[in-house]
């Protein structure tokens, strides 16, 4: 018989859950620095140039020596290029009989190409970059846990590293479950239904830098979804088990996840996606998630990725959220609640509409809102209240409310 759990966390309870028991994976593996771009450095990065490894004109200029402006600008009438001055360009090295530069448009040439300056420099060096200005040897160039970017892999590149240690991409096994599921691509029979939430699932799971092994559909039956379960366990740094875990006669995921390892939350307490669980295995994390697509979808973004972020050495990503105008009121149910909002602009202010989710098919329920509201148990909101929306997408998307 299905007993009510005593603990059932909010999303912020959830989080804190997550960051207390998922750890980084200690794997890592070496590749090209060229192709680490999204991947996360395993260890401190250090420069092993000097760049420039000569002195360098910092824009296009004439080179000079600075003692011979020490008194103002000096008679050129009688100077020639290579003796007096050389022509410097932006980054490239300078002779190193010269040591100034002057910007080339302090400069002007006569017919006769003799030079003319306009402007003295202040101090020696001005304008010239020094060895080791732009990076120095043994310089601090990644942190450990840090993402790649295409700055850093440019950065790491120019310092004469081509090879770089970075942590291994989590391998998340993906367990889809159910009698009533077909393959997406097939036939659907009469009363039987699409399995696509391994397909979203992966694509979650590689977005956020992890490894996915999908499993074929498991039937409801507990040993077959036992087996499942442990094998996963002996292979995955993450085990994700889909439906199942439910009040229904062939929801198997909870007893299954009870004997073998340490339930910590069977259920949330919120929804959608309120049948989540997260459960110990042989040191091994399992999130069971909620069959329905879009409370799969709604747990795959708040749990799995940040599950994955933490793995990674990244700290949990939070909502973006925005201040917005309530438009209508609304009333909290008896459990904390992730409610669908239509957020528009007008006159510099942001308004949210809330989304009646009843009755929209999936697809109409997708394009009918760009932000969210996490509705507090019983909680109170009324029309005109400034609310924390959190925006699935760029302001610069929300469009503006004639």
């Amino acid at each position: 018989m299905y007993k009510k759990p005593d603990f059932e966390p909010t999303r912020n309870e959830m989080y804190e859950i997550l960051e207390n028991n998922i750890k980084p994976i200690s794997k890592n593996e070496v590749i090209s620095a060229a192709e680490a771009c999204g991947r996360i450095c395993a260890e401190d990065i250090y420069s092993i140039n000097n760049l420039p490894n000569k002195v360098v004109s910092a824009f296009d200029g004439i080179a000079v020596r600075f003692e011979d402006f020490e008194k103002g600008i000096p008679d050129t009438s009688s100077w020639k290029e290579g003796k007096e001055y050389c022509f410097g360009n932006t980054g490239v090295a300078v002779n190193e009989e010269f040591d100034t530069l002057i910007a080339i448009e302090d400069v002007e040439f006569n017919n006769e190409g003799k030079i003319t300056f306009f402007s003295c420099p202040s101090r020696k060096g001005e304008n010239i970059g020094s060895v080791g200005s732009q990076m120095k040897e043994g310089e601090l160039l990644v942190h450990k846990g840090e993402k790649l970017t295409p700055l850093l892999i440019g950065l790491l590149l120019s310092s004469g590293i081509v090879n770089i240690k970075v942590l291994s991409k989590p391998k998340v096994a993906f367990i889809p479950t159910g009698d009533e599921l077909v393959p997406a691509g097939y036939e659907i029979p009469l009363g039987e239904n699409v399995e696509s939430n391994s397909i979203m699932l992966k694509n979650y799971i590689e977005d956020n830098g992890g490894q996915a092994i999908i499993y074929p559909i498991i039937k409801d039956k507990f040993d077959k979804l036992k087996e499942a379960v442990l094998s996963a366990i002996q292979i995955a740094d993450l085990v994700l088990i889909c439906a199942g875990s439910s009040k229904g006669s062939k929801d198997f995921t909870i007893p299954i996840l009870e004997s073998i390892g340490k339930v910590i939350v069977y259920e949330l307490g919120h929804g959608p996606g309120k049948h989540c669980s997260f459960t110990y295995s042989e040191g091994i994390p399992v999130m069971g998630l909620p069959g329905p697509p879009n409370g799969a979808a709604l747990v795959s973004e708040l749990y799995v990725k940040n599950a994955l972020r933490l793995m990674q050495m990244q700290p949990i990503q939070l909502p973006n959220v925005i201040e917005a105008v309530l438009t209508e009121d609304i009333h909290g149910y008896d459990f904390d609640f992730i409610g669908y909002m239509n957020v528009t602009l007008k006159e510099g202010k942001y308004y949210a509409k809330p989304v009646i989710m009843q009755g929209k098919t999936r697809a109409e329920l997708y394009h009918s809102h760009n932000a969210r509201f996490y509705i507090k148990k019983k909680a109170e909101y009324k029309t005109g209240e400034i609310i924390a929306a959190e925006i699935r997408c760029a302001k610069e998307y929300i469009k503006e409310d004639y």
